[in-house]
């Protein structure tokens, strides 16, 4: 079983990341209702717009650690 250090560093990865979500949607709706959108955008970014954004890569690089140690921790016992 876990314990309690693992279940506090848990619950509060999970509230830094429902955070950073929620205020990274409300940020990017609000960009939408000004209306102000860059001119041009590289090739490369519109080929590719999710994987180039850096929220999305920290979202992921952020959930591969977190079940990496989640799976760490369940391996120990």
């Amino acid at each position: 079983m876990m314990d309690t250090f693992s279940w506090m560093l848990l619950l509060i990865a999970s509230g830094v990341l429902v955070w950073g979500f929620v205020y990274t949607y409300q940020v990017g709706k609000r960009q939408k209702t000004q209306g102000e959108y860059d001119t041009s955008v590289g090739e490369k970014v519109a080929a590719h717009p999710y994987v180039r954004n850096p929220v999305f890569i920290a979202y992921i690089v952020f959930v591969v650690l977190l079940i990496g140690y989640i799976a760490y921790v369940a391996l120990q016992t």
